[in-house]
């Protein structure tokens, strides 16, 4: 929070759309960024905007304690920009998921993937779920041996995927490993938030990533 807040004409602020108290917040923080709007004659729209899939629907409804705007566990539930009334002063403004034109690092593409912001067409789920299988190994071990109850020293992404398979027992037809299987749960687990807290990248991971391609 304090990397975005020390940014001009940013106010960022972390809620959950599932605590009423927090969702109220938002009206009267939007307020202060415009404190010339907010009447009948001037009344403030609040345009709810981010990458595909991150919750700005379900935003959205809690706002309006209503469910006013489609959502799903998948990228591009919402089409198009709809517009709702909040009260006769403010009105709210859902959009579709905005992406970048072009997802320059592969890194970038595959954080978007494990999130679900990219559907399942355009990405290999193993691959995914290895990539972020590493993230948590080196950030969260803790948090991988609390879920799956495996040992983490010497492991990287893949192997994590073939403890999750041996561990819940998931075999396909002819008694192989459904590794397919093992990287969905991870990647499911992560996106439920049953993992715990957990981010894929810093500011500090950010930076350090750019210097590297840089070199």
């Amino acid at each position: 929070m304090d990397y975005f807040n020390s940014q001009k004409g940013v106010l960022a602020v972390a809620l959950s759309c599932k605590k009423p108290g927090d969702v109220a917040k938002v009206p009267g923080l939007c307020l202060k960024l415009a404190p010339h709007r907010g009447t009948t004659l001037k009344p403030l729209r609040m345009m709810i905007m981010g990458i595909p899939n991150v919750g700005k629907s379900t935003l959205m409804n809690a706002l309006l304690k209503r469910r006013a705007a489609n959502v799903g566990d998948e990228p591009a539930v919402t089409k198009s920009q709809q517009s709702f009334d909040l009260n006769d002063h403010m009105t709210l403004i859902d959009t579709p998921g905005l992406m970048w034109p072009k997802i320059e690092h592969d890194s970038d593409g595959l954080m978007l993937a494990a999130s679900h912001s990219i559907g399942r067409n355009a990405v290999i789920d193993e691959e995914v779920a290895a990539f972020l299988g590493d993230i948590l190994l080196a950030r969260y071990p803790a948090l991988v041996t609390q879920r799956y109850g495996c040992a983490t020293e010497g492991m990287d992404g893949f192997h994590l995927i073939e403890a999750v398979a041996k561990r819940r027992g998931y075999r396909m037809k002819g008694g192989d490993f459904d590794l397919e299987k093992a990287a969905l749960t991870i990647l499911q687990d992560y996106r439920d938030g049953v993992l715990g807290k957990i981010s894929l990248e810093t500011p500090a991971s950010r930076e350090e990533m750019l210097l590297m391609i840089q070199a």
